[in-house]
């Protein structure tokens, strides 16, 4: 009988997509002639039996499974992804230090709170707002620190809740998102008085209104109309307001797409 060598791949479908349901499968895709592979692999044969079964470990090499590795995208070795639920969930090229390893795969591995995190994100992308909204609410009571999900939750509700954003994604300034959120929360929450008078204030003031009804279109006619009547007024805030707005909807989005050209007309 032919004894199957530890993690070795025998069908892709069954060993990692289907098991991935039932526990994390991390992939590790190989080749004999690759020498930083030869010095990973027992690294993450080492890790997979030390995780005691919280996570499976399947290698695959790229030489006899060509057109697997083609069909995942393999374009350098070695590669680990990390499968969840029939999904890559994470992914990583090249080698390193065993501790570094470690504490990517403890980073990378799902929890409860991850879970939700991810069903949310696929509620949302089929329209269901209310529910993922309910799901990421839940995921962050969990895990205070996922901050992929607190900015999701942010975008989501900071025309609505603009007093909840600085709670959700303060203490990531850095990243520039998160800065833009607390941006547009800040206008939305500031009295008309407090912004000065000056060229353009009266269109920026209107596109704040606009913005609180998420009326897009025509926050983003007045924030344009703004930038072209004095585009340094209030620290170019038109401008800067502008460029957040497009984000958090989206590059993909038609407001987007029908505005931008305009938009970067208006700043030359």
């Amino acid at each position: 009988m032919l004894k199957i060598a530890p993690y070795e791949l025998t069908d892709f479908t069954r060993d990692v997509l289907d098991e991935s349901h039932h526990i994390p499968v991390l992939v590790d895709y190989w080749a004999s002639w690759c020498g930083p592979c030869k010095y990973l692999g027992p690294i993450v044969e080492k890790l997979a039996l030390e995780a005691n079964g919280r996570w499976k470990l399947v290698k695959v090499n790229t030489e006899e499974n060509r057109k697997l590795a083609a069909e995942w995208g393999i374009r350098g070795i070695p590669n680990l992804k990390l499968f969840f639920k029939g999904k890559v969930i994470a992914e990583l090229s090249g080698a390193m230090a065993e501790h570094e390893m470690k504490l990517w795969i403890e980073d990378k591995l799902p929890t409860e709170a991850k879970a939700m995190a991810m069903e949310a994100s696929e509620l949302l992308a089929r329209g269901e707002t209310e529910r993922g909204i309910e799901l990421l609410e839940k995921a962050i009571e969990l895990d205070h620190d996922l901050n992929e999900a607190r900015l999701l939750l942010a975008k989501l509700i900071v025309w609505n809740h603009p007093e909840r954003i600085k709670s959700l994604v303060e203490h990531m300034r850095h990243v520039e998102e998160a800065e833009e959120l607390l941006l547009i929360a800040s206008v939305l929450e500031t009295s008309s008085n407090d912004v000065k008078e000056g060229a353009s204030r009266e269109e920026v003031l209107a596109a704040k209104e606009a913005l609180k009804g998420m009326d897009f279109e025509t926050a983003l006619q007045m924030l344009i109309k703004a930038v072209v009547i004095n585009k340094r007024f209030h620290k170019e805030l038109a401008r800067r307001l502008t460029i957040a707005v497009f984000h958090v909807l989206g590059e993909s989005h038609e407001l987007t797409k029908k505005y931008r050209r305009q938009f970067d007309i208006a700043l030359y």
